[in-house]
């Protein structure tokens, strides 16, 4: 008997998740691209531990999507380069609208410094689409610090 209460008060929270997600519907979208961007980090050995996403909607109805990424001293550019393919891949993969993406790469070992970039979606998907060489996308995305 209390086998079946356990599996009951299991089943009520998973349908209580699933009726929660289909209300936010914006929020599906967000679940599929962030589970994107995971996929591709994953793939490349980023660790997702400390891995921030961030989807912000403006006025003109593109995005922005900020990504923040642990690093090292010595590879925080190659991180930043997998943080911008990986939100480009998903960019392309969902088809949602996202104007700007911001990467920040967080380097522990320099007491936390950060190093924030930027970049327009039509320049990370010249770097996808092999028109734009890796090392030339990196001089072209903006360094905020």
């Amino acid at each position: 008997m209390n086998h079946i209460r356990r599996h009951k008060s299991w089943l009520v929270a998973l349908l209580l998740a699933v009726w929660c997600l289909t209300l936010a519907t914006p929020a599906k979208a967000n679940i599929r691209f962030f589970t994107n961007v995971m996929r591709n980090l994953q793939h490349y050995k980023v660790s997702g531990d400390l891995v921030q996403f961030n989807l912000e909607g403006s006025g003109t109805g593109n995005l922005t999507f900020h990504l923040t990424l642990p690093s090292r001293r010595n590879n925080f550019e190659e991180i930043i380069m997998l943080g911008y393919l990986s939100a480009g891949y998903a960019i392309e993969r969902t088809g949602l609208k996202v104007g700007t993406v911001y990467v920040t790469a967080i380097i522990p070992s320099a007491d936390n410094q950060m190093k924030i970039t930027k970049a327009d979606a039509a320049l990370i998907a010249q770097v996808i689409s092999k028109q734009m060489d890796p090392h030339k996308f990196l001089g072209k995305i903006d360094w905020v610090n």
